[in-house]
């Protein structure tokens, strides 16, 4: 389920796209260097996002289509929220909240003999999880009655010692919390980034200044205003001068490279580079839904369209 969820998830973003409160953050390690959560619930409202998500989920053919169905789950009606991180040792994690009963999960999978041999009642960190024979990187763990959450069993064992109340959990990062505090993490899909000694080595920055970066934060919002808000954060005010005429350049760059897509270059049109004059610099683009869904939907039927 994590790879799929993801890879659908991904999909919606970049294609056509619950609050801070609403993610699972008490359960993020603390040197996660990625955080993105999804109000999965606020999505899977909006007809073509719901319709998306069955048809992924219907056309997987991992062990888990089998699952959702047995156990009575439907993704977009049952899931609430979804956050996803990569911590520092490059392992991701996903953390599910939802209106399902993870005893009754439990309970199916220990009775029902086919499920038997594709998943395995164990236990990890004294909390109950189902091990995932075909995926050791997608076993599940029952952290409540209605929360679960997916990875390798070494993932797993942090966010248990997290939810025992031991360990150090993200909110303990300054670094994510100075940011949290300066942004609207109400979005209905939001990320944050949290930069370390070899964070460049893990993107290829593309524009000189952007080194400067210590967080930064995105986030996507479309129900009548389409908006998406590139925010981040530098360590040195002296820095800020250097890095917005970066972040204008990196801006400037990605418009004279979709300029040959008429629809791309009219949502980025209007995008603007604005800063707060001490620390922080963003991207800020903003339009009625209704033009951004036009806009995408031309854009997929181009892409749709056989080459010459």
């Amino acid at each position: 389920m994590k790879l799929r969820l993801i890879a659908v998830m991904a999909l919606f973003a970049l294609c056509s796209v619950a609050g801070f409160a609403g993610a699972m953050l008490p359960l993020v390690p603390g040197d996660a260097y990625l955080v993105v959560n999804f109000d999965f619930a606020a999505l899977a409202n909006q007809p073509e996002i719901k319709a998306l998500v069955e048809t992924q989920l219907n056309n997987q053919n991992d062990n888990y289509a089998d699952f959702y169905k047995r156990a009575g789950i439907e993704p977009a009606r049952d899931i609430k929220n979804v956050t996803i991180f990569v911590d520092g040792k490059e392992r991701s994690g996903v953390i599910v909240n939802g209106s399902f009963d993870t005893a009754k999960i439990s309970e199916m999978v220990q009775k029902d003999s086919e499920l038997a041999g594709k998943f395995a009642i164990a236990t990890i960190e004294g909390m109950q999880a189902v091990k995932n024979t075909a995926n050791e990187n997608a076993n599940m763990m029952f952290v409540n009655q209605n929360t679960v959450a997916f990875g390798s069993e070494e993932v797993l064992k942090e966010v248990a010692t997290l939810n025992a109340g031991k360990g150090s959990d993200i909110g303990k990062n300054k670094e994510f919390t100075g940011m949290m505090e300066k942004v609207d993490a109400t979005s209905q899909v939001w990320g944050a980034i949290v930069t370390a000694p070899n964070w460049q080595n893990r993107v290829n920055v593309p524009v000189t200044g952007l080194e400067n970066m210590k967080t930064a934060f995105f986030s996507l919002d479309y129900d009548k205003e389409f908006t998406m808000v590139f925010t981040a954060l530098v360590g040195d005010n002296k820095e800020l001068p250097k890095f917005t005429a970066a972040m204008q350049n990196l801006l400037d760059a990605f418009k004279g490279w979709v300029a040959s897509v008429p629809e791309m270059a009219e949502i980025l049109k209007d995008a603007q580079v604005q800063d707060n004059k001490e620390n922080l610099a963003r991207i800020v683009v903003s339009m009625p839904a209704a033009d951004f869904m036009t806009r995408m939907a031309k854009i997929a039927e181009k892409a749709a369209e056989p080459k010459k």
